[in-house]
């Protein structure tokens, strides 16, 4: 459950931003890039120890700023979400949007009530890096992650591995 939201979030996260500098190519371009993300996911409540997550998928941005992703994970099959550039989304629990980070790095956030998990694209030519990171809002001791059941209390995701490239 906690690990279907936290694959949830990151492919929210993901979504926009494994497509990155539109600016760069012609006009009605589209923009494709894979991604591939390992986790590991314990939790207080519910109980779940070292459950090993795997998501990878494809994500695609149009000039005219709309998004896709297709995704699929070890936790929930196939997914596939649908959106623009730039807005932002409430979701269950907290948000997601998407902002500008530099040059070449777009930031993707998920709010939950304890924690953000955030997501970093930079794509550079041909080169593109992915970094995933949770952080505790102040005072908070626990994340939190939406699940079926509510919200989860976990200790801090471990991400193993976070990969994209660019797709011609």
């Amino acid at each position: 459950m906690v690990q279907t939201s936290f694959i949830h979030a990151v492919a929210l996260l993901v979504f926009s931003i494994v497509m990155l500098p539109v600016s760069s190519k012609a006009a009605g371009s589209v923009i494709r890039g894979k991604f591939s993300i390992d986790a590991i996911a314990s939790c207080e409540n519910p109980p779940v120890q070292n459950f090993p997550i795997h998501a990878e998928g494809t994500a695609s941005l149009s000039t005219d700023r709309s998004a896709t992703v297709d995704m699929s994970s070890n936790v929930e099959g196939m997914v596939q979400y649908n959106g623009k550039l730039g807005g932002h989304i409430e979701l269950p629990n907290g948000s997601a949007s998407l902002h500008v980070a530099g040059r070449h790095t777009l930031r993707a956030i998920r709010e939950y009530p304890n924690n953000s998990l955030i997501v970093d694209l930079t794509i550079i030519g041909n080169s593109c890096s992915l970094k995933v990171e949770d952080r505790l809002k102040r005072g908070k001791m626990q994340y939190t992650f939406n699940t079926a059941i509510g919200l989860a209390y976990c200790s801090k995701p471990q991400v193993v591995k976070a990969e994209c490239s660019v797709i011609h």
